[in-house]
């Protein structure tokens, strides 16, 4: 039986990188037309069969991106992500590498050095990035690129993100269930694309039950430019009537603002009820279980390096967004009215 041609063969061929053989075989930009023929013919001349075959030798380079403003804390969601995302990595014979990204790079549009063009063969991006700064990517990088945690009409690729929307809808729904009506929101719109649809989730439950936004009841936890969470800084305190539960928009700022309630002399969930979302745990978390929409970082991960190696493998697939759904866990931070 003749060998099976391989991807390296066909580079070592043309005297070119898989990364371009990679991109010419499933449509990514970064190859002239040319060559991409040249690939194509080749590949077919020698009967070059893309195929799954012995995953667990694949050994790529896989570069993550994430803004240093999501890894303030040392048990950051995106770090733990991250950890989740290296150690599947390692199981399938690829590896990865971390740049982080500091908000001054990101402003200046700095482009990323450790894993730039020609030093991995796919990137990650963790959490949105400034729009002009994914446009600076979107313009310069050739590399095949995949978005975790976040979304983007104008750019058009791979993401895998958590079902945000549907979750705090179940989330608010909950709290309905357990007899409040006076539903309030923390979390700065329109920051990121989660926090926005985690808002519009908790709208659509709020209009089901005949119930207006009440816009004193939409606090924000950080600044609009999304540099520091700051609940003493950015809550404007509603006057007069208090709701009886907050959605917020993650556990992170549902257990800084639990202490921020705690501070004001209000008691959860004796006062107020909270519910978070993404069900990660902080060190320096609340004292008091957070009642919250699992994220399921297994899956999301799972579904991004699976997106990676057909697009490594030059294997067509259904390209585009993939929500991942989680589930509600409660705890004791919700009173029953």
């Amino acid at each position: 039986m003749p060998k099976k041609i391989t991807m390296s063969d066909i580079a070592a061929a043309l005297g070119i990188s898989t990364v371009t053989v990679s991109k010419a075989l499933s449509g990514q930009k970064g190859v002239s037309e040319e060559m991409r023929q040249k690939i194509i013919d080749l590949a077919e001349e020698r009967g070059y069969q893309k195929s799954f075959t012995n995953r667990s030798s694949d050994s790529f380079k896989i570069g993550v991106l994430i803004g240093a403003r999501y890894l303030g804390n040392i048990d950051s969601f995106y770090g733990h992500m991250y950890q989740i995302f290296s150690a599947k990595a390692g199981k399938i014979g690829s590896f990865t590498m971390l740049e982080v990204l500091s908000l001054e790079e990101e402003e200046n549009l700095v482009y990323p050095k450790l894993i730039g063009d020609g030093n991995v063969d796919a990137i990650v991006i963790m959490g949105t990035l400034h729009e002009d700064y994914l446009n600076m990517l979107d313009e310069k990088l050739a590399t095949p690129t995949f978005y975790m945690d976040f979304t983007d009409r104008q750019h058009k690729k791979d993401s895998v993100i958590s079902g945000s929307f549907y979750g705090a809808y179940i989330l608010t729904n909950y709290l309905f269930d357990k007899g409040h009506k006076d539903i309030g929101y923390v979390g700065t719109l329109l920051t990121t694309p989660s926090i926005t649809d985690r808002y519009l989730g908790y709208e659509r439950a709020l209009m089901e039950h005949g119930i207006k936004v009440n816009p004193a009841w939409v606090l924000d936890d950080r600044d609009a430019d999304n540099k520091v969470m700051d609940i003493e800084k950015n809550v404007k305190w509603p006057k007069g009537k208090l709701p009886t539960a907050f959605v917020c928009n993650c556990d992170l700022t549902a257990s800084k603002f639990i202490q921020y309630l705690k501070d004001k002399g209000l008691r959860v969930p004796e006062d107020i009820s909270v519910v978070g979302y993404d069900d990660f745990v902080y060190t320096n978390g609340a004292e008091i279980g957070i009642t919250t929409y699992k994220v399921d970082m297994e899956e999301m991960v799972r579904r991004t390096l699976k997106r990676i190696l057909h697009t490594l493998h030059g294997e067509r697939y259904r390209r585009g967004l993939s929500i991942v759904e989680g589930y509600l866990i409660e705890r004791e931070s919700v009173k029953e009215i």
